[in-house]
């Protein structure tokens, strides 16, 4: 039902913000698995909007030469994509699904827009979490949650990637979608993750020093809401 006295909505200009949104993948994602959410915000008048690829997800079709990467190439990748747009003066809102919480984390040291004021214009304004694992620092994904991710276990590591079954996949991460659709969006847009990636330990906690906006997801299958 319509409420008639609902606000309308602000495009990002009208609210005086030059902000740009920096996107960090869950684990098993690759970046077209935000497609939506990404056109949804652009047509509400978002700037720039960028998806980081995580080196730890494996594209399809990629070999498996050498060590998979991990948390630390993550984070290194996404620095890159962050430091860059605050150098060039944009305020940043990070938005981090899941996994991507580590990442994003990580990535902010020295970049809060509080932090550089007097130094330069831009900065990291906020990060949004959705659904995200928050460990302490000194602590990796697998000790932070301890066994409790929805999905399970891996169906079989091979060459240091874990892989799930796609049918896993489809019912975890796309849980309100009919069965054909689930499995069409997991064979299109989900993968396999570095084993390092959940082995790794968080160094900085970004959390504690940039304000924070986290999205509770009561329905998610993947990660329960007490983590």
């Amino acid at each position: 039902m319509a409420h008639a006295n609902r606000p309308r909505r602000q495009h990002l200009h009208e609210q005086g913000l030059d902000t740009t949104i920096v996107i960090i993948p869950d684990a098993f994602c690759r970046p077209e698995h935000y497609d939506l959410p990404v056109t949804s915000r652009r047509a509400l008048g978002a700037d720039i909007v960028i998806v980081v690829q995580n080196p730890s997800t494996r594209l399809m079709g990629a070999s498996a030469a050498g060590v998979p990467a991990g948390l630390y190439d993550d984070t290194a990748n996404a620095r890159v994509v962050v430091e860059g747009l605050v150098r060039d003066g944009r305020s940043v809102l990070v938005v981090a699904h899941s996994y991507g919480a580590l990442v994003a984390s990580e990535c902010v040291k020295g970049l809060g827009r509080e932090g550089l004021m007097g130094v330069q214009p831009g900065g990291v304004v906020r990060m949004v979490l959705i659904a995200g694992i928050v460990p302490l620092e000194g602590q990796s994904l697998n000790e932070a949650v301890n066994g409790r991710l929805g999905i399970g276990p891996p169906d079989d590591v091979v060459g240091g990637f874990m892989y799930h079954k796609q049918e896993k996949l489809a019912a975890r991460f796309y849980s309100s979608l009919p069965a054909c659709r689930s499995l069409e969006h997991a064979g299109a847009t989900n993968t396999e993750q570095s084993v390092r990636s959940f082995e790794e330990r968080l160094r900085y906690a970004g959390y504690r020093g940039i304000p924070v906006t986290y999205m509770v997801t009561t329905a998610d299958q993947m990660v329960p809401v007490e983590l």
